[in-house]
C-alpha cells in the first residue's frame, strides 16, 4: 500500500523516481514475512509463547509509530521497515485488525494460565488486558473522532526517529536508511489523511462527534503541523546532513504532507464551522468529553488494575488534597519565618519564591543542568542506586517542532536499539520574565528528580540495560504513545515512578537529615504532589459527571496555584496578571485531562502503589531489607501497573525473610 501512495504523491514529480528508489530497498512486511520474536533472551516453544511472539508481531505491524518509538528493528532488522509507515485507518483494514485481536483473544482463552510460570502468567494478564482494550477502542470508535491522534501520530513517528538517530562528523546525525524512513513516513501522510478525514467525517454523521475543544484546537494544530512538515523538517534534514537523495524525496514529500495537513484543516472547517471559520455549527458546539463512569470504570479495572471506583476515587483525592495543603501551610510557616515574610500562607510564599527567577533562557537550561548533576551526585552518595560509571544525563531545549506543547518533558531512547540516547527537555522561553516565572529557582530541583534523576532517565535507562530479560510484551503502547487514544498502563508504573522519585529524595537520610531538599524546594515538591492529588479529584469529576469544566478550573486555580479573585482571563474581571496567566494555565490543564481519561491520575496512584508495596517488602524483610534491590526488582518487571506484579515482588521478600530466620512484621502486628 505504501508504494502505491508513493506513485499517487509524485506522479509526474521531478522527484519521484528517486523516492521509488527509497522504497525499494525495504524488506517486505506481511503477516507472513514479519520477523518472529520471542519475550525472553530464552527461545521459548510453548503454545503461550507462540501466541505471545504472534501477538507482537502483528502489534508492531498495526502500529509502526509505536514500533518506531521502541526501536522494534533492534529486535530484528526486518522491522526497520515500518519505520516508514503510518497506522491503516481504512475501514478494512480496522475491520482485519479487529479479527486479529479476538482471534488472539480466543487463542489465550484455550490456555490455562495457571499453569504457565509466574513470569509468563504476569504476561498473559498484561496481554488480555491490552487486547480488550484494543477491541473496545474500536467498538467505541475512538478512530473517528480522535483529531489528536491523527495530527501528532505522522510528527511524532517521524521525531521519534530524529530523536534515535545517533551524531556523525561535523553535526551530521543519522543512517542512509533512517533518512529514507522519514523520507517514506513523509511521504504516506497525504493518503493516511484523505483516510482520516474520511473517518471523521463518517463519526460525525453516526454519533462519534469530538468535543468543541479537541476540534478548535485541531484546526489550529493541522496548520502548525503544516508549518513543520514545509519548513522546520526540511532544515533540520540539511542541517544533519542528509543524503541528496533523501532531501531530493523531501523536497516532493514534505510539500506534500503540508499541503495535505491544510486540506485536513479545511475538512474540519467545512464539517464542523459555520461560514467563514470562526464559529462552531450548533450540533458540534457542545462538550463531549466525559468519558462517563461507565466507560472510566471500565478503564480503572482492565487498563490500570484499580479496584476502587471513580466515586471513591474522587473522595480519597479531596482527602489527599486537605492532607498535602495542611503539610505546604506548616512548611510555608518555616519558610517565612525564614525569609521574615509577613505573610505565611502558601499562596503568598509560592509567589515570593517565585520572583527568584533566571535571567534568561540559558540561565534557566543551566539551572536544570546543575539540579541534575547534583541529584547524581546525590544518589552516588547515598547509594539508592547502583549507578554506572559513565552514567550520563542530557539536558537540552526541547526541538521547536514540540516547543508548543510543553514545558518540559523527558523522551527515552528507543527501548529496544542501542544506539539513541534519552533527553530531558526544558522549553526555551524566549527570555520571557513570565515564562520564566514557571522556572524559579526553589522549582527546579523536584522537577529535575521527576523527568531526569532518578525519574524518568534513570527509569527507562535502567529498564533499557535489561530490556533482554523483560518481557516485550511489558513494553508496549496499545492504542499510541500518547494521546486520546492511548492505554495508559504504562504510565502507572513510569508516572508513578517519577513521582516517587520526587519524594524518595526527599526522604531524610544518614548523613542528609533533610533529603535533598532545601525547604524552599520541598515547598515546591509539595506542590507537585498537591498538582497530582488534585488531578485525581479532577480527572474522575469531569469524566464521571461529578464535576463542570469549570467547576475543575475553579477547583485547580483554588487548591493549587491559589488565585484568589475572579476565575477569569478578563483584565475587566480579574486585573492580576499573574492570576489571569495562572487561570490560562489551569484551563490548558484540564483540556489535557478531558482528552485522556485515566492518564491524569496514574502520577499518583502509581506513586501511592510503589510506597505501599516498598512498606510492605520492608515489613517482611526487616532489617535486611535492601532500597536498592527493592528499585532494581521493581524497574525489572516493565512497564506494566505495580499491581500486576506485587504478589511476585513480595513473595521473594518473604523467600528472603525465611532464609534469614527474620519475621515477617506483617504478620506480627507491627505497624506498616
Amino acid at each position: 500500500m505504501l508504494r502505491r501512495v508513493i506513485n499517487q504523491a509524485c506522479a509526474g514529480a521531478p522527484g519521484a523516481a528517486i523516492l521509488l528508489a527509497l522504497a525499494a530497498p525495504l524488506p517486505a512486511h506481511s503477516q507472513k514475512s514479519s520477523p518472529s520474536s520471542s519475550s525472553s533472551p530464552k527461545q521459548k516453544t510453548s503454545v503461550f509463547s507462540s501466541l505471545e511472539a504472534d501477538y507482537l508481531r502483528t502489534f508492531l505491524d498495526r502500529f509502526p509509530v509505536v514500533a518506531t518509538y521502541l526501536g522494534a528493528e533492534g529486535l530484528d532488522p526486518a522491522y526497520a521497515v515500518l519505520d516508514g509507515k503510518l497506522r491503516d485507518y481504512s475501514p478494512g483494514a480496522l475491520h482485519a485488525e479487529r479479527d486479529a485481536w479476538t482471534g488472539f483473544q480466543a487463542r489465550l482463552a484455550k490456555i490455562d494460565t495457571r499453569k504457565l510460570a509466574e513470569p509468563d502468567r504476569i504476561d498473559a494478564a498484561a496481554m488480555a488486558a491490552q487486547l480488550a482494550f484494543l477491541v473496545h477502542n474500536l467498538d467505541r470508535r475512538v478512530h473517528e473522532k480522535a483529531l489528536d491522534v491523527f495530527l501528532e501520530e505522522p510528527l511524532r513517528g517521524i521525531e521519534f526517529t530524529l530523536q534515535g538517530m545517533a551524531p556523525g562528523a561535523d553535526g551530521a546525525r543519522g543512517t542512509a536508511r533512517e533518512w529514507r524512513s522519514v523520507a517514506l513516513r513523509a511521504t504516506a501522510v497525504p493518503g493516511y489523511l484523505k483516510t482520516a478525514l474520511a473517518n471523521v467525517r463518517r463519526g460525525a454523521s453516526g454519533n462519534a462527534i469530538p468535543d468543541r475543544r479537541l476540534i478548535s484546537a485541531a484546526v489550529d494544530a493541522a496548520e502548525s503541523t503544516a508549518v513543520y512538515f514545509e519548513k522546520s523538517l526540511p532544515e533540520k534534514a540539511a542541517a544533519w546532513g542528509a543524503g541528496a537523495d533523501t532531501r531530493s524525496a523531501l523536497s516532493v514529500g514534505c510539500p506534500a504532507a503540508a499541503a495535505a495537513f491544510r486540506d485536513f484543516r479545511m475538512g474540519l472547517l467545512d464539517l464542523f464551522f459555520e461560514a467563514g471559520g470562526k464559529t462552531l455549527k450548533p450540533a458540534f458546539d457542545k462538550d463531549r468529553f466525559a468519558a462517563g463512569e461507565a466507560e472510566y470504570s471500565w478503564a480503572l479495572k482492565n487498563n490500570l488494575r484499580v479496584t476502587r471506583t471513580p466515586r471513591e476515587l474522587h473522595a480519597y483525592g479531596k482527602s489527599r488534597v486537605a492532607e498535602t495543603l495542611a503539610e505546604m501551610t506548616a512548611l510555608a510557616r518555616r519558610v517565612a519565618a525564614d525569609r521574615k515574610l509577613p505573610d505565611a500562607s502558601p499562596g503568598a510564599v509560592l509567589s515570593f519564591l517565585g520572583n527568584d527567577i533566571p535571567k534568561n533562557d540559558a540561565e534557566m537550561l543551566s539551572w536544570y543542568q546543575l539540579a541534575c548533576r547534583r541529584l547524581v551526585e546525590y544518589g552516588r552518595k547515598t547509594g539508592m542506586f547502583d549507578l554506572p560509571a559513565d552514567y550520563r544525563l542530557d539536558v537540552v531545549f526541547t526541538p521547536p517542532p514540540l516547543q508548543g506543547t510543553i514545558d518540559a518533558a523527558y523522551y527515552p531512547a528507543p527501548q529496544f536499539r542501542k544506539g539513541g540516547v534519552g533527553q530531558f527537555y526544558v522549553t526555551p522561553t524566549g527570555d520571557n520574565p513570565a515564562a520564566l516565572r514557571e522556572h524559579a529557582r526553589a522549582a527546579v530541583a523536584s522537577l529535575a528528580a521527576h523527568e531526569g534523576f532518578p525519574g524518568h532517565d534513570w527509569y527507562y535507562q535502567f529498564m533499557r540495560s535489561r530490556a533482554g530479560s523483560i518481557s516485550t510484551i511489558r513494553w508496549l503502547t496499545p492504542g499510541g504513545v500518547e494521546d486520546s487514544a492511548s492505554m495508559w498502563e504504562d504510565a502507572m508504573s513510569s508516572e508513578g515512578w517519577a513521582l516517587y522519585c520526587e519524594r524518595l529524595v526527599g526522604e531524610p537520610r544518614a548523613d542528609f537529615p533533610d533529603g535533598f531538599y532545601s525547604p524552599e524546594e520541598r515547598f515546591f515538591e509539595l506542590q507537585n504532589q498537591l498538582l497530582r492529588d488534585a488531578r485525581v479529584v479532577i480527572d474522575t469529576g469531569i469524566h464521571c459527571g461529578f464535576m463542570s469544566f469549570e467547576d475543575a478550573v475553579t477547583y485547580f486555580v483554588r487548591n493549587v496555584v491559589f488565585v484568589k479573585g475572579p476565575v477569569s482571563t478578563d483584565p475587566a474581571l480579574n486585573p492580576d496578571a499573574a492570576e489571569r496567566a495562572a487561570v490560562a494555565s489551569a484551563r490548558r490543564e484540564i483540556f489535557r485531562y478531558s482528552k485522556w481519561p485515566t492518564q491524569a491520575i496514574t502520577y499518583h496512584l502509581g506513586k501511592a502503589e510503589i510506597l505501599a508495596l516498598r512498606e510492605e517488602c520492608q515489613a517482611v524483610e526487616g532489617p535486611a531489607f535492601s532500597e536498592r534491590r527493592f528499585h532494581e526488582e521493581f524497574l525489572s518487571e516493565g512497564q506494566i501497573p505495580p499491581g500486576t506484579f506485587r504478589a511476585r515482588l513480595l513473595a521473594r521478600a518473604r523467600a528472603r525473610s525465611a532464609a534469614t530466620g527474620a519475621p515477617d512484621a506483617t504478620n506480627i502486628g507491627i505497624p506498616r
